[in-house]
């Protein structure tokens, strides 16, 4: 315990050892991270499109007629 302490005191007190042994704790963690197989990924990435350009289609056409509609009222 006591040299991993010294190892951590000492890589810290080094110019950008702070960031270093951020960058290693990120890299821990990331081998902890259970990624998602290659298809789906694929498929969630287009699920999240197709409802994005759903979403933005909607709107659109909602701004449109509220737009004609307040045309028609104001003149």
């Amino acid at each position: 315990m006591m040299a991993t302490q010294a190892k951590e005191s000492s890589t810290q007190s080094l110019p950008g050892g702070k960031t270093v042994g951020y960058v290693g704790e990120v890299r821990k963690e990331m081998r902890k991270v259970s990624w998602p197989a290659r298809h789906e990924l694929i498929n969630n990435t287009v699920l999240t499109l197709v409802v994005s350009l759903v979403i933005a289609l909607f709107i659109f056409f909602s701004d449109q007629i509220i737009s004609k509609a307040l045309a028609f009222i104001y003149g």
